[in-house]
């Protein structure tokens, strides 16, 4: 089973599925996106969720792809379980995301969020288990809390019992404001993964450009000595984290870039494609051949297949595409 592990839902009607702060909705990236997925034209908030779900069913289905993870965000809260709604700039409900794989069960699996400051934090995360979550999805740079506090033992004992991975930003994040960039510290995931969490890092941790500090030195360091960690691809098909698959690809100049290596870091990588941050297929050039961009371009409208196409023909196998199969909590006979 062919599984993309990393793809957002949108959530702009102010009700209980979720909400976009202003500020969020103002963002030259916000705006960009909603433009370029064709949602201006639907002014009813509710039916430009809806749409924005439908058009990404039409992306899987239109795909070689099985299945595609909806990922939640659940809402910023601080550490007495207080939830944040003035920090809070994106936030997509469990029970939405839950409702949407209800409408396209054979193209979507159910990503929930779970905020590990909330009082309820044990209980929802048994609820979400039960109604068929295969993950847990969270940011902690803009949710605000640090994944090595020690407050969190509880939360990652949990997921270790309930089998529940964790699907965990790693690195700067560049589209939500961020809370503390800190939080994002790849070792920072040390305790999840002594607790026995499967955890995923995704973007493989990699700080993105422009940054005086990386960070994808602290994915490769985990990756040697834990075998219940993974990294995803999302995002790699962009020119701000491209050159962290150029490093996957080429142990050597990742020893040269960042000072370490992982011997056969593909057998550690699972599919995402951080949908719908956009691909630019450019950055491609002259990494991979003319004739194999021309080719990959042939699915440019279709971004979940061109996303496939760009990351194969640079020298990803095709079975980074069907590990998650393995690693997720799927539903029994998945």
């Amino acid at each position: 089973m062919k599984i993309d592990c990393h793809v957002h839902v949108s959530a702009v009607a102010a009700a209980q599925h979720g909400y976009a702060s202003k500020r969020m909705r103002r963002s030259l990236a916000f705006l960009y996106l909603i433009r370029k997925l064709g949602l201006h034209r639907i002014d009813e908030p509710f039916a430009r969720d809806a749409a924005y779900v439908d058009h990404i069913a039409e992306l899987v289905a239109g795909s070689e792809l099985d299945r595609a993870v909806l990922l939640a965000l659940d809402q910023v809260y601080d550490p007495s379980g207080q939830a944040l709604e003035n920090r809070t700039h994106l936030y997509v409900a469990n029970d939405y995301v839950r409702d949407q794989v209800a409408r396209y069960p054979e193209v979507f699996f159910y990503g929930a969020s779970v905020h590990p400051y909330r009082a309820d934090a044990a209980e929802e995360l048994h609820r979400v288990a039960e109604q068929g979550a295969v993950l847990v999805k969270l940011l902690p740079n803009s949710q605000g809390f640090d994944p090595a506090d020690p407050r969190l033992e509880g939360y990652y004992r949990t997921c270790a019992d309930l089998g529940m991975p964790l699907l965990m930003h790693a690195g700067f994040e560049h589209t939500l404001p961020p809370i503390d960039q800190r939080f994002g510290d790849p070792l920072r995931l040390e305790r999840a993964l002594g607790a026995g969490v499967t955890t995923i890092v995704a973007h493989c941790g990699g700080a993105g450009l422009m940054h005086r500090r990386e960070t994808f030195a602290g994915f490769v360091s985990l990756a040697k000595r834990y075998t219940n960690l993974w990294g995803d691809t999302a995002a790699m098909s962009n020119f701000w984290r491209v050159k962290y698959l150029w490093y996957l690809l080429d142990p050597q100049l990742c020893e040269r870039k960042i000072g370490d290596r992982l011997e056969e870091p593909l057998k550690r990588l699972l599919h995402g494609s951080d949908f719908p941050i956009p691909i630019t297929a450019w950055s491609f050039r002259g990494k991979i051949g003319k004739g194999d961009l021309v080719e990959a371009l042939k699915h440019k409208k279709n971004t979940l297949q061109l996303d496939i196409e760009l990351k194969r023909r640079a020298g990803l196998g095709d079975d980074i595409l069907t590990r998650a199969a393995k690693t997720l909590r799927l539903p029994p006979g998945r």
